[in-house]
């Protein structure tokens, strides 16, 4: 019994650290960060480019709705939207029906671009909430299979910054990129 409580316990801890935190901490002043505001360009259409990838991303989290007055992304409900893994990569295709943002190429990162705006200096989440405001502290889908097991794919675990493969049918955050010119 004793056993079962613990892990129970820790469950619920675990999973609770996984999905949303209030509560952003950096190294002082992002003295040393990784993905600095000055790398990347707002385009004022709820969109960033990263001037050192190129890539264009979704400032918000699926889900969430870009509010230009106030420059946050308020969820459509009480939290960002969560997708299992064929429904994160299938989101891509929703957008693309009616477009955003003058594009319809968007996509579900793979893992090497959704890893590059990581931000180590920060944690809950680890990314520049600068420039992704409202990101929730949890774990984010890339594009990329697991090689090893058909069944799981590659995800980054933006609550401490870490890629991770994650089983397809549980469910995570998704955010869009494309590429320029596109």
């Amino acid at each position: 019994m004793y056993k079962f409580i613990t892990f129970a316990l820790f469950t619920l801890v675990a999973f609770q650290s996984e999905v949303w935190s209030a509560d952003q901490y950096c190294k002082i002043g992002l003295i040393n960060a990784t993905t600095p505001v000055t790398q990347f360009q707002d385009n004022k259409d709820g969109t960033v480019t990263d001037l050192k990838t190129k890539l264009i991303w979704k400032k918000c989290t699926e889900g969430q709705t870009w509010q230009s007055t106030t420059n946050t992304c308020k969820p459509d409900s009480d939290i960002a939207l969560m997708l299992n893994w064929p429904e994160a990569l299938d989101r891509a295709a929703q957008i693309n029906n009616i477009g955003f943002a003058n594009a319809v190429t968007w996509r579900l990162p793979n893992i090497k671009e959704l890893s590059s705006i990581i931000e180590n200096a920060c944690y809950g989440p680890s990314i520049n909430l600068t420039v992704f405001p409202d990101t929730p502290s949890g774990i984010f889908w890339s594009s990329t299979p697991y090689i090893g097991a058909g069944e799981y794919a590659w995800s980054v675990r933006f609550n401490y910054g870490q890629n991770s493969m994650n089983y397809k049918y549980d469910y995570y955050f998704a955010r869009l990129v494309r590429d320029p010119n596109s």
